[in-house]
């Protein structure tokens, strides 16, 4: 019986000992892993991957002023040093341009040059395209370059293949819209008035006796267009809708190169874009006096300004008056 028990001892320490041996294999398995994984991911590793911003970009594209515009419509500020930018022309490298280059400038939503050395919400990056000699018929592409991660943050088209002039030729994608809205103003996309009842549109509020005005130019360079004079018509259209703006106060003015002149007609509230299209009333003749658009220096000049004031009637300030554009552009014939 004695030498039973001692063998049923012998055979569990046989079951300790394993068990202990699995639980230090398991422990030496873990120390490596761990150790690994340090290595990997202290300063002195090997894989460190550097943060790439999340920023919403907006690009546009002015030929007849050689000057391209990314704007930063939101998501996180990126230092100035760290953005590079390159400009690809039928698929080969002709430009690149970071905060160093003398053509790279950031100005602030107001206009005025930043000074902050950080590329922010509203902030406007303008290049100049003159030396890379842009032209009509060719393919450009844009890379906007995040250099710490030498990731690409977005990609733009900028021009693709021959030009044909459009029946209407809107700010989309070479020339520019602008909005003086304290609450939503600054640079736009030109996506937004590029067509009819396509779900985008400016909108700005209009405070009670305030002027809040939208600005667009078209960029458009009638060489290359291959538009040349004389100019047998020029039309102007514009699809909009308002909200409690006064119409005595809601004029349509262009620039014709000289001067700016207000559109002779009286613009009426439209309560809707339908409305507004359907009755066919804003399409203007703007080649014919006073307003003389009628040459090709003239119309590459043009920019028109729509204008609205909050209704000094309605008694509640904070009514909700808006106005909004759907659709903005220009008609030649030659």
């Amino acid at each position: 019986m004695e030498g039973k028990k001692r063998f049923v001892f012998y055979q569990d320490c046989r079951g300790v000992s394993e068990i202990y041996g699995q639980l230090l294999m398991m422990s030496i398995v873990v120390l490596a892993f761990s150790t690994i994984g340090l290595a990997v991911f202290s300063d002195g590793g090997v894989v460190k991957p550097e943060h790439t911003p999340n920023t919403d970009l907006q690009e546009n594209f002015n030929r007849s002023t050689n000057t391209l515009q990314i704007i930063h419509r939101g998501g996180e500020a990126i230092d100035e040093s760290a953005i590079k930018i390159i400009v690809n022309v039928n698929g080969e490298k002709r430009g690149e341009f970071d905060s160093n280059s003398d053509d790279f400038t950031v100005k602030n939503p107001n206009g005025t040059v930043s000074s902050d050395d950080v590329f922010t919400l509203g902030d406007c990056i303008e290049i100049n395209t003159e030396s890379m000699e842009l032209n009509a018929g060719e393919d450009i592409d844009i890379f906007f370059i995040d250099k710490p991660s030498d990731q690409v943050l977005q990609r733009a088209v900028l021009q693709r293949g021959s030009w044909k002039v459009p029946e209407w030729i809107t700010p989309h994608p070479y020339g520019s819209v602008y909005s003086n809205s304290t609450e939503n103003g600054g640079w736009q996309p030109t996506e937004m008035v590029d067509a009819i009842s396509d779900g985008i549109n400016t909108k700005d509020s209009v405070p009670k006796d305030q002027l809040v005005y939208q600005e667009f130019q078209f960029g458009i360079d009638t060489d290359e267009m291959e538009i040349s004079d004389p100019l047998s018509q020029v039309q102007l259209k514009i699809i909009y809708e308002s909200h409690d703006c006064n119409p005595n106060e809601f004029p349509l003015s262009i620039y014709n190169g000289s001067d700016w002149v207000r559109i002779d007609y009286t613009m009426k509230e439209n309560y809707n874009f339908a409305q507004c299209e359907a009755d066919g009333e804003t399409v203007f003749d703007i080649n014919l006096a006073p307003y003389y658009v009628n040459t090709t220096e003239k119309l590459e000049k043009l920019v028109v300004r729509f204008s609205a004031t909050g209704n000094t009637v309605t008694g509640n300030a904070s009514t909700d008056k808006y106005y909004c554009v759907d659709f903005i552009g220009i008609n030649v014939d030659f």
